[in-house]
């Protein structure tokens, strides 16, 4: 993450020792969590000059923040002010003292470590040094203070000390942020898509994982009646870590190489939420440290998926002509994270404001329960939000892959350019209807895959030659078919108003109701989510009706195997039959019908453009045996005559759908 691990420890560590500070002085531990909160807020804020960052950028959420902002301040207002007088406990001035002391050591040691940036030992005693001389006002503090336990006296300097050394290693973020944006002009990365995307999935993220964490300290306090030191020291070494968990998970994958994809950002944010709802619900230390350290494996997901996407946008900003640096970069990840970190400590600030205000005058038993409830979902919907705009990416392995063969000039063309461009500068379409398909029908399937051994990957791109059997064959296909690929669809099924009109002559019709009107509202109904889904392919239209729209098809699918992406054809005729006083057409189900030859142009056509020859492999989805079979290739030979290839690729390609669609005859020879 942008911020070091040494500050997010020390962000975590020093709440954790504002709460053990108001429970020892007044009983109330909330208080001076509200109080850090509200301090961290504002000195974040104003430290990393988020005021004139605010000016520049044209961010739809500034109402949001503002209103966060404005609820703090009269959160803040409320506690320093209002909450002594009500409950009578001039004390609270001892821990507003404390809560100051923090903010002002964070505010000035930003400072110190700016100004002693540069490598060295004699950098390091001085830092040290700075550090000890705001160790003494906490002596001092620590003296004053009417507690009998030594042992929490010692827990409090030694967590104050701990804190101010994590802080003396962090780097010098803060103090070059608030320079950074001082000069800095605009966001060129603002109008990019793909990055807006990343954007908004890495600051919902990071606002799960900082209000996590948060909620998991405070909800401690929310339900545990007595309180020790040992507590809290619990409370320290549980955020110290987990987050250390991930910190060193991250530099394994790096090291390692590892492939870091949004599938698994998917999965470590699932993991995550189930972490998230599960350690705080169990009971005993085994199954809240098996809990935790689910949670701890998705944190590391997520964090290392952020890491190393945003280093990817620098080959986006070059695809879209801007200039940006790694430095660029680093300080817009910077900001995000910040503004999560302000976001997650409004949120708590209020949340925490009205259990110390409304909670203990309210009569009903029941509200404090419900509280706790609603407050464990509130990171859980944050991390909702942050898969929603995953889903959204379209920067995703494919894409990244051809991102950079382009900028490394192998595949330099303007068809490319123009392709990528659409895809990760200019994309406004929803690309993740393909996904839920693939989640939703993939377990009623169950199909197993077959001959991956023929695929040749080192020869891609190719085309893959499938079986319709009605609906069956395109979605096996798209959900089992291990490598990626464009599909070739109908144009009919691509618009809204000829979808809803051919799915009316094909099936709709057939619904036994006596009204016409009804069955063509369902068809419109229909035509919304399948179009939606089949335009999220990415999807080369087919035109069937002149000859001059089918070469159109074709030069089109040449531009995409030349741009190295496969593609997924279904060249099936369909059969004329008739169904009650109607003719319609329909595909075989349990074998594969005669083909259309035309598509095996394409072969000599992709030669001629790039002097390759292409490989079609034929595919057969088995609905009775429950098999998708990937047969051996058919390579275009351009020694041939034209017409006896293109002849001579369909038929071979049909005798071995056939040979596919007859395993019993197969396994037989």
């Amino acid at each position: 993450m942008a911020l070091s691990l040494s500050n997010v420890n020390a962000d975590f560590l020093q709440l954790i020792l504002c709460m053990m500070v108001g429970h020892y002085i007044i009983g109330a531990p909330l208080y001076g969590a509200a109080l850090f909160l509200f301090a961290n807020v504002w000195t974040l804020y104003f430290a990393g000059n988020l005021r004139h960052f605010s000016r520049k950028s044209r961010s739809s959420s500034h109402l949001v923040a503002w209103l966060l902002l404005s609820a703090s301040v009269m959160a803040g207002l409320a506690l320093i002010f209002v909450f002594p007088t009500i409950f009578h406990t001039a004390a609270a001035n001892l821990v507003s003292f404390f809560v100051l002391l923090i903010a002002a050591r964070n505010i000035l040691s930003w400072k110190v470590n700016d100004a002693l940036n540069k490598p060295g030992l004699a950098n390091r005693i001085y830092k040290g040094l700075f550090q000890l001389l705001f160790f003494l006002p906490c002596l001092f503090f620590v003296w004053v203070l009417d507690i009998e336990n030594p042992t929490v006296l010692w827990t409090i300097l030694a967590g104050y000390a701990i804190t101010g050394l994590l802080l003396s290693y962090q780097s010098s973020t803060m103090a070059s942020l608030s320079k950074y944006i001082s000069n800095m002009r605009r966001n060129n990365m603002g109008e990019i898509f793909s990055y807006k995307m990343f954007s908004n999935m890495s600051l919902y993220a990071q606002i799960a994982l900082s209000l996590g964490v948060l909620m998991y300290i405070c909800y401690v306090s929310f339900s545990t009646q007595s309180f020790s030191a040992g507590t809290y020291a619990y409370m320290g070494i549980w955020v110290v870590a987990v987050l250390l968990f991930s910190e060193l998970f991250s530099r394994l994958v790096n090291r390692r190489g590892w492939v870091l994809s949004l599938n698994l950002f998917i999965v470590g944010a699932a993991m995550w939420i189930a972490g998230s709802l599960m350690m705080l619900h169990v009971k005993g230390v085994w199954e809240s440290t098996l809990w935790a350290c689910f949670w701890g494996f998705g944190l590391a997901c997520i964090t290392s998926v952020l890491n190393r996407y945003n280093r990817d946008f620098k080959l986006v900003a070059r695809l879209a002509d801007r200039k940006v640096s790694d430095r660029d970069l680093h300080f817009m990840s910077l900001i995000t994270q910040i503004i999560a970190v302000i976001f997650s400590n409004c949120i708590m600030l209020c949340v925490v404001t009205v259990w110390v205000f409304i909670i203990p005058v309210s009569n009903e038993p029941g509200l404090a329960p419900l509280f706790r409830s609603i407050l464990v979902q509130l990171p859980v919907l944050s991390m909702l939000a942050s898969i929603f705009f995953a889903l959204r990416q379209p920067l995703d392995e494919r894409s990244r892959q051809k991102l950079l063969v382009y900028t490394s000039g192998i595949n330099h063309n303007r068809p490319t350019k123009q392709n990528l461009r659409s895809n990760l500068v200019d994309r406004k379409r929803v690309k993740f209807g393909v996904k839920i398909i693939a989640f939703f029908v993939k377990p009623f399937l169950h199909l197993r895959v077959r001959g991956q051994d023929n695929m040749d990957k080192t020869n891609f791109p190719s085309i893959f030659v499938c079986n319709h059997g009605i609906i069956y064959g395109p979605i096996a296909a798209v959900i089992y078919l291990p490598t990626y690929f464009r599909p070739w669809i109908d144009r009919k099924m691509v618009d809204r108003k000829m979808a809803a009109q051919e799915m009316y002559s094909r099936f709709i019709y057939r619904i036994p109701l006596p009204w016409k009107r009804v069955k063509i509202a369902i068809a419109r109904g229909l035509s919304y989510p399948v179009t939606w889904a089949l335009n999220s392919f990415n999807p080369i239209p087919v035109e069937k009706n002149s000859l001059r729209n089918v070469m159109s098809t074709f030069d089109d699918t040449v531009k995409v195997l030349a741009e190295g992406d496969n593609v997924l054809i279904f060249p099936e005729k369909p059969r004329r039959v008739k169904r009650g006083n109607k003719m319609t057409v329909e595909h075989l189900t349990d074998s594969v019908g005669r083909m259309f030859t035309g598509f095996a142009n394409i072969g000599r056509m992709y030669y001629n453009t790039t002097g390759k020859c292409l490989r079609f492999y034929p595919i057969y989805a088995d609905r009775r045996h429950r098999t998708f079979s990937i047969g051996e290739p058919v390579t275009f030979d351009p020694v041939n005559d034209p017409h006896d290839e293109k002849q001579r690729i369909t038929d071979l390609l049909h005798e071995r759908m056939l040979d596919m669609a007859r395993p019993e005859i197969h396994q037989r020879h």
